[in-house]
This record gives structure tokens, C-alpha cells and sequence, in this order.
């Protein structure tokens, strides 16, 4: 009975393939992000502090002297318990990207400048080892402290520590072994590693159980760095990490508002279409339902046959946007299981979306009077 009202159901069918295209791509790309929001972000950032400075053309020497100074001044506040220097800001500054050499096998990670306190202040777990201090500089090898999930992917053959790798070309040892990090709470979780600052700061995190008390440490601040007289030095944040954290969301609030809209807006369009073009199709077939009725068909049939032709629709309609959809996944630019689980979701709401759709045409189809249907016929 379908295949002989092709050019009918052809615009269904159509409507189908385009909404579960469009479903499947918007569950794919925000399916992943929304389940990072539950995962840890392998630090503490409530009672961070951040400080960023500018030093404009200030020579790198005079930079370190002022940096180390500036560090000292912010240490001595009654308030603060740790100060840190870092080129890693949660949120809104993460590393960048180093070719790593171990065993001769050469792979990619992030690189991570800190300071020996900064796993202190964002009380980041170490797994294994320890954290590198002042007293590893005088090693001929940079101490690292690499990631699990970096340990993990390049380290099968066992523990880590102690084992000598090559950055960028420089010889240097693994100290310690951290809990995996993630920039913010939308982001996957990427291997990387610590080492040494290899600048003066420029950025610091500072930790203090008074970060909720914007006025009192911002001025405390905002004094400490002027009494460095020193007037090329510009202070460019000085703000709580739980601000940065909001600021740096308002992107991921504004792509899920848009998402959602849109959804909206097509979930509307697609059910008043599909309703509309199932209520038509049925409108033409009135004599095939006073013909079934009059064969002996019961209500009930009647109902089931239009039920499972639409199911059969929507199969046929999806089908292609889940051909489609597997390729994406094999080419691995989805990742596997929120993929998986975007075409389970897309269809099983077709499916049902179907159903709402035509089961209110079905049910008033079923309920014609054969004689009245015949004669209008």
C-alpha cells in the first residue's frame, strides 16, 4: 500500500530524513559537552584568585625582578595562604601544544608552565610521585610532571616515574604523576604535562578563603602591585576564578539557548507538517477504509494498519539519516558513544513524534461510517 502512494508519502518521507539529520547533529555536538559538565575538573578553583599583569616592554630581566617582587608583596597579605606564578589560567588561558619523544615513539601533548606551588593552590592530586621544587633546577633534566590520562596513553608498560623523556628536543624526568585536567566544564579532558616556568610570571593565582570578597582583595591588590612604582606595569584582571568560570560559560549558555530555539522551532514546523500531511493522505483514502470496514475490519484494525504504516514511514525516512550518521561515527568525527546514543535518541523521538502525529487521523479514520465513506467517495 505504500509503495503505491510514492509520490504521496514522498514529502514525509523527506521531512523525516531532514529533521533526523538535524536532530542527530545537534544531540552529537552537545550531547558530549552536556555530559562534561558531571565530570571533575581535577582541581579546586572556589578559592582561587586571579591576578594578570602587563609589563609592556619591559626587559626580561628587569620583568623577572619585578615579577619575583610583585610575588613576595602578594604573599605578605594576612589573607592570602599561597601565591602562584603560571602561564595556566582555568578557564581562560590552557597550554600549548609539544611534541613529546619516549622510546623512541614521538606523540603530542599539552604543555603546562607553572610554578612549585601552583599545584598547592588549586589543590591538584597527585596520583604517584611528586610535585617538582627549586632544588630540581639544579638537575640537568627538566622535572615533569606529566597527566594520568598521559601516563596512561604513553606509559603502558608501567610506572612512569623516574623514566627519561624528550621535550621539544630537551632531555627531561618524570617526577610525578597528576590526576587528569580539564580547561573548563564543557571541555574533553587532553594529555599534558607540568614543567617549570620558563618566563617570569606574569599571570598569578593566588589562594584565599576571602575570594567571595571582591572589594577587599581587589583594592588589597590593586595597592600592592602600584607600591612596586614601577608605572609601565598594568594590572589587566583582577577577578575571582569563579567570575572567569561565569564569564568563560556566558559562550557554552548562548550556544544552548540557540540550540534549543532552534529545536523548537523544529519541533514545532515538523509536527504541525507531519500532522498535516498525514491528515491529508488519510482524507484521500476513505474508501479504502469504508471498503476494509465493510470486509469486516473492525475499528481497532483500521487503527493498527495506519499505526504501523506510519511506523514503516518513519523507518524508511530515517533510514538514510542513519546510514548517513554510521559513516559520521566510522570516520570518528563523533565520538562513538554519545554518537550512538544521538541516533537511539533522534530516532526514538521520531518514532514517537509519528505516533503523537498520526494517531489522532488514524483514530478518526478508523471511526468513519463505511456507508458515509463510500458515498463521498
Amino acid at each position: 500500500m505504500i509503495i503505491h502512494r510514492k509520490k504521496a508519502n514522498f514529502f514525509l518521507l523527506l521531512q523525516l530524513f531532514v529533521t533526523f539529520t538535524a536532530l542527530f547533529l545537534c544531540l552529537g555536538l552537545n550531547l558530549k559537552k552536556l555530559g562534561n559538565y558531571f565530570r571533575p575538573l581535577g582541581y579546586q578553583y572556589e578559592d582561587a584568585w586571579l591576578v594578570s599583569l602587563d609589563f609592556q616592554q619591559m626587559p626580561e630581566e628587569k620583568k623577572l625582578t619585578y615579577s619575583t617582587l610583585i610575588k613576595q608583596k602578594l604573599q605578605a597579605f594576612k589573607e592570602v595562604e599561597l601565591v602562584s606564578g603560571a602561564q595556566l589560567i582555568p578557564f581562560l588561558q590552557w597550554g600549548s601544544e609539544e611534541k613529546i619523544t619516549y622510546n623512541k615513539q614521538t606523540s603530542k601533548a599539552l604543555e603546562f608552565e607553572v610554578d612549585e606551588d601552583y599545584q598547592k593552590v588549586l589543590g591538584i592530586k597527585l596520583v604517584e610521585g611528586r610535585w617538582f621544587t627549586a632544588k630540581d633546577e639544579v638537575l640537568n633534566m627538566i622535572p615533569v610532571v606529566i597527566t594520568k590520562d598521559l601516563a596512561e596513553r604513553d606509559f603502558t608498560e608501567g610506572n612512569p616515574i623516574g623514566k627519561t623523556i624528550l621535550i621539544g628536543g630537551k632531555s627531561a624526568r618524570i617526577v610525578g604523576v597528576s590526576e587528569a585536567l580539564r580547561e573548563n566544564t564543557g571541555a574533553d579532558q587532553v594529555p599534558g604535562f607540568f614543567v617549570p616556568l620558563k618566563t617570569a610570571a606574569t599571570t598569578y593565582l593566588l589562594k584565599s578563603k576571602n575570594t567571595d570578597n571582591f572589594k577587599l582583595l581587589e583594592e588589597q591588590i590593586r595597592k600592592s602591585v602600584n607600591s612596586v612604582d614601577a608605572s609601565q606595569i598594568l594590572i589587566k584582571q583582577n577577578i575571582s576564578l569563579t567570575l572567569v568560570k561565569k564569564y568563560a560559560q556566558k559562550t557554552d549558555y548562548i550556544q544552548l539557548s540557540i540550540t534549543l530555539l532552534v529545536f523548537a522551532f523544529l519541533l514545532i514546523n515538523v509536527f504541525l507538517g507531519i500532522s498535516g500531511v498525514f491528515s491529508y493522505n488519510l482524507s484521500k483514502r476513505k474508501a479504502e477504509v469504508g471498503l476494509r470496514v465493510t470486509m469486516g475490519a473492525s475499528p481497532g484494525d483500521v487503527l493498527k494498519q495506519f499505526l504501523l504504516e506510519a511506523m514503516v514511514l518513519t523507518t524508511l525516512g530515517i533510514l538514510p539519516g542513519v546510514l548517513i550518521a554510521g559513516q559520521l561515527l566510522i570516520m570518528q568525527y563523533l565520538d562513538l558513544y554519545y554518537g550512538t546514543l544521538s541516533i537511539l535518541g533522534s530516532a526514538l523521538f521520531l518514532y514517537l513524534l509519528m505516533l503523537s502525529c498520526a494517531f489522532y487521523p488514524s483514530l478518526k479514520a478508523a471511526r468513519l461510517n463505511p456507508s458515509d465513506a463510500l458515498h463521498e467517495e
